[in-house]
């Protein structure tokens, strides 16, 4: 939460509700009027093929003046502004409401020191530009491109910053025909197994309108679908389209989109994304979430979505205290896919260094899923399961296996001619191992139970060895 000034490398927003605005998020427009009676527009600027830089800043802020004073924005400027080779635009946008010109000045005392003197690029006082940018602490530093995508650089050097305009060319419209595929806002985590819509922005960045375009979507040399796109874009506008629906069977799937359509500019064509899947299943549909605040909890939000993406439970805006555990219960629906998301205002997490805050959902009492150390942002999926019961006999190469369908469990009678131990496996249709142990066993009809009340419904491989023999037969997870 970064709430001592001089020993943190930021300082948040303590009225702050929400965190940053997400990287690559299309940037507002906003105008400014500078300390010279100056006014400054950022779509005009951006129109005109410059990279913006701002820094967003409080007088008060210690870590900022720190930045401030290594001259790395006034270097940038220097070297590639209006006096330099005029690529880059550089601003500083006082974020404090409360701010006077005697303290931009260090005329007062709350000021770190003298902002204006030796700064050369604009310094502009209105707090409702940082607002604009969803700013949550001091100091942000962003970049905006000419086609509006943002990207917070950080407090970087010069070079760095300079480095990471460069990114921002093959977005510009320079030429009559392209178009460009964005990168996205965040990564998709999803439950492994659900069905997850691949989805891509779409973009201008040509000086004539687009109107149609085909987009692949690929992972790794496996095409998982393309889509025909028609409609009508001018330059910069955007369009979130889905190019195909992936079914993840790993935790870790990198996707490229790729634009198929030639154009004049090939460089934009092509962006990579991820989808992420998790196999936690909460075996059942009463779940509940513990919450621990920690110092600050007025920087703590909370969201729960359901498999179409809408939010079906949240926190109680404005209502929690500090170190004070909560607790929210929830009747979900069977056999679905949900993800819990947290959020903090300053991007430090609910523990550890302003208080040990923590979330956990729980069943049953037991802890299914847990965390608290994170940054701005964590997510975590599940799949809710009824307590399974499985069907149909296993007969193969003389092993007897009769299930006895008792909730989440199934007795295996092995009839083995001799002593021995028997090894056990299940896996999905897919072919990934879901369960997995060993039982030891005398001559003579013997039972074990497998509990299986963690598998979601579906249809499942069961594998016995033992005595040499294997018997397999598909099983079925029923509810």
């Amino acid at each position: 939460m970064k709430h001592t000034l001089l020993l943190t490398a930021a300082f948040s927003l303590a009225t702050a509700a929400s965190a940053q605005m997400p990287d690559y998020s299309i940037c507002p427009d906003w105008t400014g009027t500078d300390l010279n009676g100056n006014s400054h527009n950022l779509y005009s600027l951006l129109d005109s093929g410059y990279t913006v830089f701002v820094d967003v800043s409080a007088t008060w802020c210690g870590p900022c003046w720190s930045y401030h004073e290594t001259h790395s924005l006034a270097n940038l400027y220097n070297t590639h502004g209006p006096a330099g080779d005029n690529k880059v635009r550089v601003f500083f946008v006082e974020g404090d409401g409360s701010t006077t010109l005697a303290d931009l000045n260090g005329n007062t005392a709350a000021t770190q020191g003298n902002w204006v003197t030796g700064t050369p690029y604009p310094i502009i006082d209105n707090a409702s530009i940082a607002d604009a940018l969803e700013i949550s602490y001091f100091p942000t530093i962003y970049r905006i491109c000419p086609n509006r995508m943002i990207y917070e650089v950080g407090p970087v050097s010069a070079t760095a910053l300079w480095t990471s305009s460069q990114q921002c060319d093959k977005y510009e419209a320079d030429s009559p025909a392209d178009a460009s595929v964005l990168p996205n806002i965040n990564s998709q985590v999803v439950c492994m197994g659900s069905p997850v819509d691949l989805k891509v922005r779409l973009q201008n960045t040509g000086t004539a309108p687009i109107t149609s375009a085909s987009v692949e979507a690929k992972r790794g040399t496996t095409v998982l679908g393309s889509v025909n796109w028609s409609g009508n874009l001018d330059t910069y506008e955007l369009e979130e389209i889905t190019v195909a629906s992936f079914n993840p069977t790993q935790a870790s799937n990198n996707i490229t989109y790729t634009i198929l359509t030639s154009d004049d500019e090939a460089t934009n064509n092509s962006v990579n994304g991820s989808v992420t899947a998790d196999n936690t299943v909460m075996p059942g549909i009463n779940v509940e979430l513990k919450l621990k605040t920690d110092n600050y909890p007025s920087e703590t939000t909370w969201r729960l979505f359901n498999e179409a993406g809408n939010v079906v439970e949240q926190d109680p805006a404005g209502n929690y205290a500090a170190n004070t555990e909560y607790t929210e219960n929830w009747t979900l629906n069977d056999n679905e896919c949900y993800r819990f998301e947290i959020y903090d205002a300053a991007g430090d997490g609910i523990c550890c260094s302003y208080g040990n805050g923590y979330f956990r959902l729980r069943m049953n009492g037991q802890n299914v899923i847990t965390g608290g150390s994170f940054q701005d942002t964590k997510m975590e999926p599940f799949k809710t399961s009824i307590a399974a019961s499985v069907t149909e006999n296993v007969l193969d190469n003389g092993l007897s296996l009769f299930p006895n369908p008792t909730t989440g469990r199934l007795s295996l009678n092995l009839n083995l001619p001799s002593a021995t131990q028997a090894n056990i496996t299940v896996t999905n249709l897919l072919g990934a191992v879901v369960f997995q142990g060993t039982r030891s066993f005398t001559s003579g009809e013997q039972t074990t139970t497998l509990d299986l009340s963690q598998l979601a419904q579906g249809t499942y491989t069961l594998q016995i060895l033992a005595d040499g023999m294997t018997a397999t037969r598909k099983i079925t997870i029923a509810h």
